[in-house]
């Protein structure tokens, strides 16, 4: 006789791995189809690109370990649009199809696949691409066929995501169905403002839609990200002070990337010295009564 031991579920929700990625997904659409309406088709050969490679790979990668293939979940969707939207225009496509391979073999499935991962594996992907080939990782600026709106719309735009903060207008959604913790954007946006603020350093520079598409939708992977509250504050606050020192030495971009990675190596650091002590707690409790 088989049995399975679990703990019983108290509390049930109407949440799954499967609708938080795909309304991450969804979220990511308009600044998908923005991308495509400034640079055209080489935004969307670089999209579908992506993300049919990191669905393959997947279902290669489990087909090859004997699991169960869960590209249906929709992770590797997510990963390789994520890593499409990092990506300048002009790229040759077997970048991403080298990027993405090197996310989802190395930065995932290495560690166990989904809910194990230890680094963001779409900034893994673009740390490999930027280390390896950094002239073609970096372009200056689209051709401006029209008049750029700060904020809104950017025909200069050197990165996919860059052509319209505003089209990151999905991450309110998953906001207000608590699919990301609001912790570590707040405390990300806030170290960042007031670092800009008191460097004097342009705003309109630093807040474009790579930082954004990194606050809401990379800094707050469930798995590379602490767990307890006051941990996700640290973890934004750190991801915020590393990209304007970054930036001041380097590029915004690099900084994006390499500043979430850092941090995804002090998470479990910052669960243990942020986790609460029950016994302590109780202690407490029973010397006030």
């Amino acid at each position: 006789m088989k049995l399975i031991i679990s703990a019983p579920p108290h509390i049930k929700e109407d949440v799954s791995i499967e609708k938080i990625m795909w309304s991450m997904v969804i979220a990511l659409l308009p600044v998908t189809l923005m991308a495509v309406y400034v640079f055209g088709l080489s935004a969307l050969y670089i999209v579908l690109v992506s993300v049919l490679t990191a669905v393959l790979t997947e279902a290669i990668l489990q087909k090859m370990s004997d699991k169960r293939i869960t590209i249906q979940d929709g992770n590797a969707v997510l990963i390789g649009l994520l890593l499409a939207l990092l990506f300048p225009p002009n790229i040759p496509l077997w970048i991403p199809i080298v990027g993405v391979m090197i996310a989802m073999v190395f930065a995932k499935h290495a560690f166990g696949g989904l809910g194990h991962t230890i680094f963001n594996p779409p900034l893994v992907g673009v740390a490999f691409l930027m280390i390896s080939w950094p002239s073609l990782m970096t372009f200056a600026s689209a051709p401006r066929f029209g008049a750029s709106l700060p904020y809104i719309l950017e025909y200069g735009a050197t990165r996919l995501a860059d052509v319209s903060p505003l089209a990151m207008i999905g991450a309110l959604y998953l906001l207000y169905k608590r699919y990301i913790d609001w912790r570590i954007p707040l405390s990300f946006i806030v170290i960042v403002a007031l670092s800009a603020l008191l460097l004097r350093i342009d705003l309109s520079s630093i807040f474009t839609g790579v930082l954004i598409l990194g606050i809401f939708f990379l800094a707050t992977d469930h798995s590379t990200t602490p767990v307890t509250k006051i941990g996700r504050f640290i973890f934004g606050a750190g991801c915020g002070i590393l990209i304007i020192i970054y930036g001041q030495f380097g590029t915004y971009f690099e900084g994006i990337c390499y500043s979430i990675l850092l941090m995804n190596c002090f998470t479990a650091l910052i669960d243990k010295y942020t986790a609460p002590n029950p016994s302590r707690r109780y202690v407490s409790w029973l010397k006030k009564s």
